[in-house]
């Protein structure tokens, strides 16, 4: 695919997801197949338990509502997809049913049977985490020793089998000094790059995941920079499309706006997708549809506001608020003003 074509399909993309947030059609739902995972990584915001998780049944029903409802893409993640023995069951069920799905997976778990059977479901998308270029430092994060070479495995299985991961690294204290590393490690393997400085709150709330960010010296000092904000776009925090046309639903059957914005609109095994999202949306949910740019009070007289890559869910978390501030996006922007301002001169 050429860059052009690439672009005009992103482009078209976004006019559709546009007029859906518009409509309040979700055309993008992340499912959370489990909270379970087999490995423990320090920073994880998922610090809860669920052990109540659909079946697989369950799931063919909450697909066959989410295509009435005009869903297009799925997000397969979790946890760890891969501990769910049924997981391609429910992959090639929601492939067969017409979607267009997506897979989040730290790739520990594949073999090449695994891995071209997701070939065979064509994702859009696939996304994996590496958070070092070096076994002791992706595994001090991690915590499973064997971790590391078992992820760098998984990644080339999938690139043989034909298709091409995002690698993911959230830039932290422990692998800061390794971000270029990272990615010549990543071109190596055939895979994408993604390296960002955006941690989130954990789903109930607590902080505790940026007491392993860095700080701007050691940031300044790696020789990595993030994208410099555009000066001829659009400036300040944007209103995301959580609530209109994204969504997420956890392996307990619970509807969220998104998967970062821990606010329950209601549960699939007591209420159809149609009644939570359409028919009877509760009052929370319905200010948030409701919500404009400038309802976001400490936002838009901000001097970093070019900077900001403000989320909803994380400022509901953080203030009590959806159109309050996020303290943890307020940090970032602060950092990537530093990283390209201060870092130029």
């Amino acid at each position: 695919m050429s860059i052009r074509s690439a672009r005009t399909q992103r482009s078209l993309l976004q006019e559709v997801t546009s007029k859906c947030s518009r409509l309040n059609i979700p055309i993008q739902v992340a499912l959370e197949l489990t909270y379970r995972c087999n490995l423990r990584c320090s920073h994880c915001y998922i610090d809860l338990a669920e052990t109540d998780e659909l079946s697989f049944d369950e799931w063919k029903e909450v697909l066959s509502q989410l295509k009435e409802a005009g869903s297009i893409y799925l997000l397969f993640t979790g946890g760890e997809i891969m501990v769910r023995n049924d997981f391609l069951d429910i992959a090639a069920y929601a492939r067969r049913s017409g979607f267009f799905i997506g897979l989040l997976t730290n790739c520990t778990l594949l073999t090449p049977d695994i891995s071209r059977a997701i070939a065979e479901l064509r994702p859009f998308a696939i996304g994996t985490s590496l958070y070092g270029a070096t076994a002791s430092t992706h595994e001090s994060v991690t915590r499973v020793p064997g971790s590391f070479q078992k992820a760098l495995e998984g990644i080339r299985l999938l690139v043989a089998a034909g298709v091409m991961p995002t690698v993911q690294t959230i830039v932290m204290q422990t692998n800061v000094h390794e971000l270029p590393q990272i990615e010549e490690l990543v071109e190596r393997l055939g895979a994408r790059s993604d390296i960002n400085i955006g941690m989130a709150p954990s789903k109930t709330g607590s902080d505790f995941p940026f007491q392993y960010a860095p700080g701007i010296e050691a940031l300044l000092n790696c020789g990595w920079q993030p994208e410099t904000p555009d000066p001829t776009g659009e400036q300040g925090p944007q209103l995301c499309k959580a609530g209109k046309a994204n969504c997420s639903i956890s392996p307990h059957g619970d509807v969220f706006p998104c998967i970062l914005f821990p606010m329950k609109l209601g549960n699939l095994r007591e209420s159809s997708f149609d009644s939570i999202w359409r028919l009877e949306p509760c009052a929370e949910l319905r200010y948030l549809r409701s919500m404009r740019r400038s309802d976001l009070y400490a936002c838009n007289g901000c001097e970093l506001r070019a900077y900001c890559q403000r989320c909803t869910g994380s400022a509901y978390v953080e203030s009590g608020r959806m159109d309050g501030p996020s303290s943890s996006a307020c940090r970032q922007a602060q950092l990537r003003w530093q990283l390209t301002e201060v870092g130029e001169v």
